[in-house]
């Protein structure tokens, strides 16, 4: 998967190179609020992208092995 990252990275880079030109030509023609559209587009997806992977390793990792013996006492009830 490293070469899969690399590729991702480049493809970000290309991504950000393109708004960069886009904007350039926006502001050119008067434009200017589109580019920062297409950025917060495209910062809204990276946003996401990182929430769910790290929502993905935190349900891995409160996963519950319920066959090992519970040590000391569960809970007392006080009146």
């Amino acid at each position: 998967m490293e070469g899969c990252e690399g590729l991702k990275r480049v493809i970000q880079c290309a991504v950000l190179m393109a708004i960069a030109i886009i904007t350039y030509w926006l502001y050119l023609n008067q434009v200017g609020a589109v580019p920062f559209l297409l950025l917060s587009i495209f910062f809204f997806y990276k946003a996401y992208e990182a929430y769910r992977e790290r929502s993905k390793k935190h349900k891995v990792g409160q996963r519950i092995d319920h066959s090992a013996a519970s040590t000391g006492k569960k809970a007392e009830i006080i009146t």
